[in-house]
């Protein structure tokens, strides 16, 4: 059984403020990032992932306004409830609101782990190998094994990538128990050398 720190959160704003107002909206990406379409004169839409404090470590949502996150991490989370620093928003004060929380230890199953590493994964890395940031290495990795002639570039920033993952909280404990899991540390192996 793996630990979790599970947090319960609340963000406290102003009476003045709606619900509906962008301050809710701009503290729910500060956290959890989001996806971004964008269309360009050429008619094609690229998705881009804006990165939130907790883009970068697996976690586990079991409801609405709560997380559980490995205890390596609560540092990241903490420091932005107090804060607001995130990597979405560049604000240069905290703003008016704050943010309070419940934390409690609990036990995880193996599958709710590995489901939280997937999603991870899937946050940083993309299918298509020519139009986005960072291409799966996965998929880096077979092209590589055909012989296919890789953009050096790409390739780095995908090792970069996959290092916070196999580096990261959860990963070295769970990967060995999962088939996709086991592929996607053989290709970062096979990349890096």
């Amino acid at each position: 059984m793996l630990k979790g720190y599970f947090i319960q959160y609340k963000f406290i704003i102003p009476e003045n403020t709606k619900h509906s107002s962008y301050t809710y909206q701009k503290l729910f990406r500060a956290l959890y990032g989001y996806m971004q379409n964008v269309t360009k004169s050429n008619g094609r839409t690229y998705h881009y992932h804006r990165k939130g404090i907790l883009s970068e470590i697996p976690y586990i949502r079991p409801g609405k306004n709560c997380v559980i996150i490995p205890p390596k991490s609560f540092a990241q989370l903490d420091t932005f409830f107090k804060t607001g620093k995130n990597p979405t928003h560049y604000w240069r004060t905290k703003g008016n609101w704050k943010a309070v929380f419940y934390m409690d230890e609990k036990d995880l199953d193996d599958s709710q782990v590995i489901l939280a590493v997937k999603e991870q994964i899937a946050r940083l890395f993309q299918n298509n190998y020519e139009e986005v940031p960072v291409p799966d290495i996965r998929m880096l990795s077979e092209k590589a094994t055909l012989g296919e002639q890789l953009s050096a570039e790409k390739v780095k920033l995908a090792v970069c990538e996959a290092e916070k993952v196999v580096s990261g909280p959860w990963f070295k404990d769970i990967y060995s128990r999962d088939p996709e899991l086991k592929k996607f540390y053989e290709s970062y192996k096979a990349l890096k050398a």
